[in-house]
């Protein structure tokens, strides 16, 4: 049976993010952020490219079936992938644990302490700090409103893909390769974050997301009007461009705009939004031209908000 991955790569999940831009605030190379986070991304992709033939292998490996008569509980088949992500997590968290030194961030004097010792507290300056500053607010709309365009890409590739392949192949359709797939769209995230690495010799990460953007919007707009599975596979792959170029850019922006002491707790708030986007996309049912059209809505309206940042970001 071909595995379907619908998993995505991320360049830094949200809980170490503020570890990360922490550590190099420490270590004074805040002017290295940015190829970190394109290293980062670029590694990301290749290690997802892996995964993915992994997982088609795994999934091939034993037939879906129950451990026993009457039993609840199954192995082999799809849950492959999932047992064989169980030792890749371990190995991560061995490695957390051996290798991270903790960050608690950098206090406020100025602040109750109370409200720093409880989580209600900090969730509550963290919207106050948000609301209070145009740049933090345009991030986390602009994060969530593309990270969530993301997330319901992941879950309606395949079926889109499937819809147009059948349609043209019709009787002799006989599945799709999805994990050769996937690893074609890893490769386009590593070209994005190449990208990234070259473009921020010569610009600023809130300059180069404004045409990340707006490549991405139509690179979405091309998927709702395609008919032809070639035409929107390409336009697919060149959306996964635009996240490998995103996550570098957004990830350095972030980095120099939210406040080191109140990070964690923004990248939460952040977090809020983006999964009220996903799970509306969910739980009403649309289709995926309907949804990708929705996602292209939504990342016209990232591309505003960027171009406005980096109009500010700029004028400082």
């Amino acid at each position: 049976m071909p595995f379907q991955p619908t998993s995505h790569s991320r360049t830094v999940p949200y809980t170490s993010q503020p570890w990360l831009i922490g550590a190099h605030g420490t270590a004074g190379v805040m002017s290295h952020l940015g190829k970190s986070f394109s290293s980062a991304q670029y590694g990301n992709s290749i290690i997802a490219i892996a995964a993915g033939q992994i997982a088609n292998r795994a999934a091939n490996h034993a037939e879906f079936k129950p451990t026993s008569e009457d039993s609840g509980f199954y192995t082999g088949g799809y849950l492959g992938p999932f047992d064989v992500s169980l030792c890749a997590l371990i190995l991560c968290g061995i490695l957390a644990v051996m290798l991270w030194d903790e960050n608690y961030g950098k206090s406020d004097e100025n602040d109750d302490s109370s409200k720093k010792n409880s989580a209600a507290g900090a969730l509550k300056t963290a919207f106050h700090a948000t609301i209070r500053s145009p740049d933090i607010l345009s991030c986390g709309i602009i994060s969530s409103l593309f990270e969530g365009s993301m997330y319901i890409f992941v879950f309606m590739w395949t079926p889109a893909m499937t819809v147009l392949a059948k349609a043209e192949m019709g009787d002799s359709f006989d599945g799709l390769p999805f994990g050769v797939i996937f690893s074609t769209f890893m490769v386009s995230c590593m070209a994005g974050s190449s990208i990234f690495s070259i473009a921020m010799e010569s610009m600023k990460p809130e300059q180069v997301a404004v045409p990340v953007f707006g490549v991405a919007t139509c690179a979405l707009g091309i998927i709702v009007v395609s008919t032809h599975a070639t035409t929107t596979f390409l336009a697919m792959n060149l959306f996964e461009m635009c996240v490998g170029l995103y996550f570098p850019s957004m990830g350095t922006m972030k980095g120099m705009i939210v406040p080191e002491d109140k990070r964690a707790a923004i990248y939460n708030l952040f977090r809020i939004p983006l999964n009220f986007i996903v799970l509306f996309s969910l739980l009403t049912d649309l289709t995926p031209k309907t949804s990708f059209g929705l996602c292209g809505s939504m990342l016209a309206v990232a591309f505003a908000l960027q171009t406005k940042l980096r109009n500010s970001r700029l004028n400082e």
